[in-house]
């Protein structure tokens, strides 16, 4: 009906004037508005704007949100919809229904979360942050130190899906080795060894470890032994040699041997051999590591000029025993080793050829020079007196026996001792 008038008054007025034209155009416009339908005041009109709400939402990692979206028309007016939800700029996923899933990596994610209706949409922001911790990692793990070095640990804290957390650990060495400090500043102690998981940063119930290996320092002196050393001209003596730090912890070394003083020579290895000249030789022996070095003496001694035997002279009662002993000494006086070989010159008893123990024989007298210690052409003495063995109790006879006496009586007995054959 609509375009059958304006056909029909177009058409009549077409000859006229311009301003006819306009009158027309006025009538037309009115008798459209007319045939128009037009919403009610109170009635909601077409989707203009949808908001999603919360807008920002902050959400742990893999933590959940529901999001809604309210439609409204250019008044305000509420549209109903059914959005479809979409993520548009990351931070995790969300369902068909707007719940939403942070995903594990912390970050603002600015107009993520997209509700669209038609060619109209809303969105919101959301902002993942770290989730709870879950562990803590301590570095360096394992430190080795000297003993007295230090090291500063680091304490990382992380959640499960290993972002960092920020955390203040306490610090604690729990299974010696050392101390730390408050800010995890440890100082090695000066025993050497591996001490599993002794550094400790804790957090709440959550704690981290690492473990610290003490070794020792650089080496400052060197410990050749035996100090001083006697040697008989010839005989050999293995010196060793043993490196230590500053803290007298041990070092290993492979020292180089030498002789700076005479007295002998030396092998690679630490033998000494004595020379054919007697005397002392002051820090003769040496062994050197790098820059350290240490040092024995050595003295050399010429075969045994005298040996002395002791005790001398003894008194031993028949069948008893005495061990003696011998000590040689060159012409200077100075001990010379010795291995003697014994033996009994003129009678009295016997001897142990090779320990020296004498045994005093049945014969009461006095046996000069008979024990004898000899090492090569050297000899030494010692006398022995033998007495009769004393007679071993063996019986005590009481008299008189038996007694009879009044009350407050007294007897005089007396006590007779006799050995095996009766003899008082």
């Amino acid at each position: 009906m609509k375009s059958f008038m304006k056909g029909r008054i177009v058409e009549a007025l077409a000859p006229r004037a311009p301003i006819a034209r306009i009158i027309v155009a006025v009538a037309l416009a009115g008798l459209f508005t007319v045939g128009c339908d037009v919403h009610g005041i109170s009635d909601p009109g077409a989707l203009s704007a949808i908001a999603v709400s919360p807008n920002p939402q902050t959400l742990a990692v893999n933590g959940t949100q529901q999001f809604s979206a309210v439609g409204t028309d250019f008044s305000g007016a509420i549209v109903a919809i059914t959005p479809t939800w979409s993520v548009v700029s990351g931070g995790g996923t969300i369902s068909s229904s707007g719940l939403f899933t942070a995903g594990t990596a912390p970050g603002t994610y600015t107009n993520t979360v997209k509700a669209s209706s038609g060619n109209i949409s809303g969105t919101a922001t959301v902002v993942v942050t770290v989730g709870a911790l879950a562990k803590i990692t301590v570095t360096p793990n394992p430190a080795t130190l000297v003993g007295g070095a230090t090291q500063q640990f680091t304490a990382v804290g992380e959640d499960a899906s290993g972002n960092v957390v920020a955390i203040t650990p306490a610090w604690s060495a729990v299974a010696g080795g050392g101390t730390i400090s408050t800010s995890g500043l440890f100082t090695a102690g000066a025993t050497l060894g591996t001490y599993t998981n002794t550094v400790w940063a804790s957090s709440g119930t959550f704690a981290g470890t690492a473990s610290v290996v003490v070794t020792a320092g650089s080496l400052a002196t060197i410990t050749v032994t035996p100090n001083p050393a006697t040697l008989v001209s010839g005989a050999t003596q293995q010196f060793t040699a043993v490196g230590q730090d500053a803290s007298g912890n041990v070092v290993a070394i492979t020292p180089a041997w030498s002789t700076v003083a005479g007295g002998g020579t030396i092998s690679s290895s630490g033998l000494f051999t004595a020379g054919t000249t007697p005397g002392t030789y002051t820090n003769t022996v040496k062994a050197t590591s790098g820059a350290i070095s240490g040092t024995a003496t050595v003295v050399v001694t010429g075969p045994p000029a005298s040996i002395t035997v002791t005790p001398n002279p003894v008194s031993l009662q028949t069948s008893s025993t005495q061990q003696f002993s011998a000590v040689g000494r060159d012409a200077g006086g100075n001990v010379v080793s010795i291995t003697p070989v014994w033996t009994v010159v003129n009678g009295g008893g016997s001897i142990d050829a090779n320990t020296g123990l004498f045994t005093a024989g049945a014969a009461p007298g006095t046996f000069s020079n008979t024990v004898k210690a000899t090492s090569g052409t050297t000899s030494g003495t010692a006398t022995v007196t033998v007495t009769s063995t004393a007679p071993v109790l063996a019986s005590i006879t009481v008299t008189p026996n038996p007694v009879s006496l009044q009350t407050n009586g007294t007897q005089q007995f007396t006590a007779v001792g006799k050995d095996a054959s009766g003899t008082v």
